[in-house]
């Protein structure tokens, strides 16, 4: 139809890429306006509209307003990169071919010629259609594909916080083709990240504490920082992580060797960091608001103790049998080794039970435990000599001052004389040098001094009391008083062969040395005595002195 410039059609030109994602698309906004214009340089282009949405759906908000000022009698004419930016749907392909029969004057493509006539809106019409179809067809493969990965081990598209996908190569170093235009992968561990994820599911799972506590651990005390994707521009990676991701870390069960898809769960092929018994107990300690519960059953030891063969954790369950002997159901506790560990095979496949493991610390609580009556006896002393100790260390205090204020005063004096032009930069270098590793020594001879003058005889009230009361309470405690009487009574807990393994804190050995032959004298001299001991000598404490340190370095 010709048109004069009085009566020249108005054309809105209409660009629209399916996602945010550019490197993605055929053509970008830019370039395919940039295509329009090249094709139709006199055309009247009264407006742009741009959209970043796909097509295969109806419900897009550019393009409906277009159609409505179409149909207002705003525009007479689109132009577009191709027939398939204004359509991939039934509904949408109905609307613009029904819009030609009245207000809809021309449609024009840079790559597709049409003809507004009967024969030219049918062949449109099968050119969306087709355009309907390949998106059908290629959603159904993508699906299929994606379907098949997950079958075979394979996570489809990213893997979550803690692992990366890798790039397979052949023998030759070359790198495998999974298609025709996309590189095999496979999931590996994120050696800056995965030992981070693992310590975050140790705390939710056996240390006690929430999602909450951990992302605050994580975001103020670790600076963890999310990985960086490289497949989209303005990516979230390289920053702080969000709250919800600790969630979706905490419900996502690829950390537990599975594939989550289309609500199956497929056996994965990568490094799982937790055992499914272990995913679905998080499950239920995250509850409804992702806060820990405390549920029917708690363990004390879980997360303390680790495997002797392989390192890995040693967690517990619960088991319910019907005892005979006592006519009635029984619980059992049992501790086993979650052999999670893919570079140290695991052989410890028994189970010990909870009442063992509380035997073994008895036992050991057993070397370090003391009388009250000599508990109170060694404190009543030690406070009379703290008296001495405390004027001793202040005198020595004065001391370390004195010189820190000499060394002081001789660094200051340098620095006039450098000023003054009396020595040069290399004796000025060398002499400040000197002083002030003067400087740093006599400093830290103060802090040591102050910290000993005011924590020794605390520290050592502590120790005592723990010697004293530790294997009562113990027996007699609570879940949460038991773990942290294990955890005060050693470190380097190792469960093997329904044996536990413990290497006592340092300041309980001069205990388990010293006061065994302590205890048979003081009883002695208390039975000669008549049980009164207010006759026993300072002298006979100080061989409990002599062999002991007094600042024990408790951790309590």
């Amino acid at each position: 139809m010709k048109q004069t410039a009085n009566n020249k059609l108005r054309y809105i030109a209409y660009i629209r890429k399916s996602e945010v994602r550019e490197d993605s698309q055929v053509l970008s906004h830019q370039a395919q306006l940039r295509e329009i214009h090249t094709k139709f340089p006199d055309l009247n282009i009264i407006d742009i509209r741009y959209e970043s949405q796909s097509a295969f759906k109806p419900g897009r908000p550019v393009f409906d307003q277009m159609m409505d000022d179409i149909l207002n009698g705003k525009i007479e004419g689109i132009v577009a990169w191709h027939p398939n930016r204004c359509s991939r749907n039934e509904i949408d392909s109905a609307t613009i071919t029904y819009a030609l029969r009245g207000p809809l004057k021309d449609l024009k493509f840079v790559s597709y010629d049409f003809q507004n006539s009967p024969e030219g809106i049918m062949m449109l019409q099968m050119v969306m259609n087709q355009a309907q179809y390949e998106s059908s067809k290629q959603g159904r493969d993508v699906k299929r594909g994606m379907e098949e990965k997950a079958t075979t081990g394979e996570r489809p598209g990213q893997v979550p916080q803690g692992y990366i996908k890798e790039k397979i190569l052949d023998e030759d170093g070359n790198i495998v083709m999974a298609s025709k235009d996309k590189i095999a992968t496979k999931t590996v561990d994120d050696a800056e990240r995965w030992h981070l994820i693992d310590k975050m599911w140790d705390m939710l799972l056996y240390e006690g504490y929430n999602p909450d506590q951990i992302w605050k651990k994580a975001t103020y005390e670790w600076g963890y920082l999310t990985r960086k994707t490289t497949f989209k521009k303005n990516s979230p990676g390289g920053k702080p992580m969000p709250k919800s991701m600790m969630y979706a870390i905490f419900t996502n069960s690829f950390y537990a060797g599975k594939i989550p898809h289309n609500g199956e769960n497929y056996d994965g092929k990568h490094h799982a960091m937790i055992t499914w018994e272990e995913y679905q107990t998080a499950q239920q300690l995250l509850g409804k608001r992702g806060n820990p519960r405390v549920g029917k059953f708690e363990y004390a030891f879980t997360g303390l103790i680790k495997c002797g063969v392989c390192g890995c954790s040693i967690i517990a369950k619960h088991r319910t049998k019907y005892n005979k002997t006592e006519g009635r159901p029984v619980t059992y506790v049992h501790y086993y080794c979650t052999r999670k560990s893919l570079a140290r095979p695991c052989n410890q496949r028994v189970y010990t039970r909870v009442e063992v493991i509380e035997a073994e610390v008895d036992e050991e609580l057993s070397k370090y435990t003391i009388l009250p009556e000599f508990r109170d006896l060694a404190i009543k002393i030690l406070r009379r000599k703290h008296e001495v100790e405390v004027t001793d260390r202040k005198n020595i205090y004065e001391m370390q001052q004195k010189k820190h204020n000499v060394v002081q005063t001789r660094l200051d004096k340098l620095v006039d004389m450098r000023t003054s032009g009396l020595i040069d930069d290399t004796e000025y270098k060398q002499q400040k040098e000197r002083l002030k590793r003067e400087m740093s020594e006599t400093k830290q001879s103060l802090q040591s001094t102050e910290q000993r003058a005011e924590n020794w005889l605390e520290l050592t009230e502590k120790a005592f009391d723990f010697a004293t009361y530790a294997r009562i309470r113990f027996k007699n405690g609570d879940i949460k008083t038991k773990r942290e009487i294990l955890t005060t009574l050693g470190q380097n807990l190792i469960l093997r062969d329904n044996k536990l393994q413990i290497t006592p804190n340092e300041w309980l050995i001069p205990i388990g040395i010293a006061y065994p032959e302590l205890e048979k004298d003081y009883l002695k001299v208390r039975t000669k005595n008549k049980g009164d001991t207010t006759v026993v000598s300072e002298e006979f404490f100080e061989q409990w002195r002599a062999r002991w340190d007094l600042n024990p370095r408790h951790p309590a």
